[in-house]
């Protein structure tokens, strides 16, 4: 083999060293980003911090911060499943499209209320898409 070639081959071999070192270290920066946010209680990545809001929007993100099991359940009617995949109303509470949307506000605030009344999550949903169903 030409000396030239094995430089080569030393250059390569030292470059997938060095990508594989990096993905390895993100890989492993990315377990304890997700192991510190979870020790801040069982809810902290599932959505956006409600104290980021105000008002109704605010009430809406901490309806889904703290009943993430109950939006998981339910439908989203103002078209985001389609538009931006969607595919529950919890997924609406995991970044800001909660906060800009009058619909996704609407049906987490009275999905809470009915939740705090004791209403049964089917009844819920089915009231939701009476509701929300027609766009509003």
């Amino acid at each position: 083999m030409a000396k030239g070639s094995n430089n080569r081959m030393r250059w390569i071999i030292a470059a997938t060293v060095i990508g594989l070192v990096v993905i390895v270290g993100f890989g492993a920066w990315q377990l304890r980003a997700v192991a510190d946010s979870d020790a801040g209680g069982a809810n902290a990545s599932l959505t956006q911090d409600p104290n980021l809001y105000r008002g109704d929007i605010r009430q809406a993100y901490i309806v889904a911060h703290d009943h993430p099991e109950l939006l998981a359940q339910l439908d989203c009617y103002c078209g985001c499943e389609q538009n931006e995949g969607h595919k529950n109303l919890l997924d609406c509470f995991r970044t800001n499209h909660g906060a800009s949307c009058d619909i996704c506000t609407g049906e987490a605030i009275t999905g809470g209320q009915m939740l705090a009344q004791g209403t049964p999550i089917d009844q819920i949903r089915d009231a939701l898409r009476t509701r929300y169903g027609h766009g509003g």
